[in-house]
């Protein structure tokens, strides 16, 4: 299972950090053992928190839809425009191009690779 920490890089670099100066600081082998375990059940109760607040979490039925077909809905939406120019006989210039293929650019950037 991923882990939603991930989604919070600075609370879960929290408990990357300390496991590293744990590592580093600790030189007793039992003791260090014993922190970094102790950090990894604590990072983990973390976790599980995360987990059941996003299970808890009420959606819009309608709007997760869209969310969903974003990608999709830009491309459509291009192709249709893409369409219309060339039946109006418009000329589709670079300038035209980046600025067809922005909108699907940035909701790639903004919403990362998808699962």
């Amino acid at each position: 299972m991923s882990s939603y920490l991930k989604s919070i890089p600075l609370i879960g670099g929290l408990f990357d950090d300390a496991m590293d100066i744990a590592k580093k600081a600790v030189t007793d082998k039992d003791k260090q053992i014993k922190l970094i375990g102790s950090l990894e059940r604590l990072k983990q109760g973390v976790d599980k928190e995360l987990y059941v607040l996003e299970l808890q979490t009420q959606t819009i039925p309608w709007v997760d839809a869209l969310h969903k077909m974003g990608r999709q809905i830009a491309n459509i939406v291009t192709i249709i425009v893409v369409g219309a120019l060339l039946l109006l006989g418009k000329e589709i210039t670079p300038t035209v191009a980046l600025i067809l293929g922005g909108g699907n650019v940035a909701y790639q950037v903004i919403k990362g690779a998808g699962k």
